[in-house]
């Protein structure tokens, strides 16, 4: 072989080894599909869904709940002095933090405090009967309450921060940093974290297009999604022999929610036409998976606060009745707001055509999610869609439809006041019985909600250890693995 023969085989060989090294570095990463990327890391400032899902796998919470809505902690104990007092003993061997400090009393105390005069977090109002917090011992701290809460310790479910770094004011969006089961690794192009007990990778890979996630993953580009499929998407995956599906039950309520200053929408009349206009049983039956569950409520029925209310059936003849008596100006004209994920534009889509049918003119406006959530948040919308997110306490009643709570000073973004209904939440509140407010919400159509979407989980054979829960959480992160292949170098 002559000597420019024998460079060519040295520089393919070269070639092969790079590649080689590649495809393994490749191999021992989880590419995770993910429609929507999280939006702010920093637990205390979250509004979106994908940022609470990392941040379950970034921190460790003080409280959680179990599948029952009960609470649990694996960082205290705690008791119940008195109606106004709460004491905590801080267990033994707490987690480490990422930057190897011990996780101890102060740290508690200080992210507790912290939360207490952040105003643009959404633990600041819930924190606000907050008389005083004191440590006691190197274990041991009580917390003082104005007035009586039989929900307060659910207003604990917060992520743990280290005290040294609140008090450098750390950046926690840019870099995360907690003691939960994964560590931070960086942000771009795409978010990597890193699990302790294996040094596994998880790389988040942002695909809005619901079509496309799923060919990515036939094609092996990524490994895993988990929901926010249409239908087709997931018989498609189904059907094929290298992917493997399963689905679960979901707790995750959609809704559709109204502008009370609307000249329309104010009317109970015209809100309950609009529902009686939407057919969710087709919706359901021909665009989500078959664990989706109609709802009436925001509590799903595996809640112990969740009420007995009956079911609405569709029926556009009475939609269109109603909508006569009203004797509105024609042509009757909303504007629905939603994001750009094509799955919801798709949803919005469907129920602009069913309003069709009751004489409802629906434009659909669909933003970036920054863009749309100010939008809501600032009640500048006639309708909009959304998804209400782990809600455990059935306080969410006082939040969005107490009349005092409108922003800044609550979630009430749509200005629904009733007397009657802020009378029911103070006794709700007092006894921890919310049948009542649920029912009377139900009667006032004071939203209009749709569904308990099913969770749906895709991924290929090579991966395994992965489940789905109820919360559409992402936890079985914490035990899903991936099988390498044959690739040496």
């Amino acid at each position: 072989m002559n000597n420019i023969g024998k460079y060519i085989l040295i520089f393919l060989s070269y070639i092969f080894l790079l590649t080689g090294c590649s495809e393994t570095t490749k191999e021992n990463i989880i590419y995770f599909g993910i429609a929507q990327k999280p939006q702010n890391l920093d637990p205390r400032f979250q509004s979106d869904a994908a940022s609470e899902r990392i941040s379950a796998l970034l921190y460790s919470p003080l409280f959680y709940f179990n599948k029952k809505y009960e609470l649990e902690s694996d960082i205290v104990d705690w008791k119940k002095i008195t109606p106004l007092k709460y004491k905590f003993k801080i267990k033994n061997r707490l987690p480490l933090f990422h930057h190897n400090k011990a996780m101890g009393i102060e740290d508690i105390v200080a992210t507790l405090n912290n939360l207490r005069t952040q105003e643009k977090s959404p633990f600041y109002i819930e924190l606000n009967n907050i008389k005083s917090v004191n440590k006691l011992s190197k274990s041991d701290f009580e917390i003082n309450l104005y007035k009586k809460d039989n929900n307060f310790l659910f207003r604990l479910a917060f992520f743990i921060l280290p005290e040294d770094l609140l008090s450098k004011k750390h950046n926690f969006s840019n870099n995360p940093i907690g003691s939960g089961a994964f560590v931070f690794l960086g942000k771009y192009p795409n978010l990597k974290i890193q699990r302790k007990k294996d040094s596994q990778i998880i790389e988040l890979v942002s695909i809005k297009d619901p079509t496309v996630r799923v060919l990515k993953l036939i094609n092996g580009e990524i490994d895993l999604l988990q929901n926010d499929l249409p239908l087709e998407m997931i018989k498609l995956l189904e059907g094929e022999d290298k992917i493997n599906t399963i689905k679960e039950y979901g707790a995750n309520v959609s809704y559709i929610g109204f502008n009370f200053n609307d000249a329309l929408l104010k009317n109970s009349k015209f809100r309950k036409a609009l529902a009686l206009g939407v057919d969710r049983q087709s919706l359901i039956k021909y665009f989500l998976n078959d664990k989706t569950r109609i709802s009436e409520q925001i509590l799903p029925p595996e809640h112990w606060a969740s009420g007995k209310i009956d079911f609405s059936d569709y029926n556009p003849d009475l939609a269109r009745n109603y909508i006569k008596e009203l004797n509105f100006n024609k042509p009757i004209i909303l504007t629905l707001k939603t994001s750009t994920d094509p799955f919801r534009v798709k949803i919005a889509t469907l129920i602009q055509k069913q309003l069709e049918i009751i004489g409802v003119k629906l434009i659909i406006k669909s933003l970036d999610w920054g863009t749309y959530f100010k939008d809501i948040q600032e009640g500048k919308f006639q309708l909009y869609g959304l998804t209400w997110v782990g809600i455990r306490n059935p306080e969410i009643y006082e939040k969005i439809f107490n009349s005092s709570l409108t922003p800044p000073n609550g979630l009430n973004r749509g200005s629904y006041s009733d007397k009657e209904t802020d009378s029911l939440i103070l006794e709700a509140k007092e006894s921890n019985m919310w049948n009542k407010v649920i029912k009377k919400i139900h009667i006032d159509n004071a939203f209009m909600p749709l569904w308990y979407e099913g969770n749906f989980a895709a991924f290929n054979n090579n991966i395994s250890g992965y489940h789905v829960r109820i919360d559409g959480s992402w936890d079985a992160l914490k035990t899903v693995r991936k099988k390498n292949g044959d690739f040496n170098y």
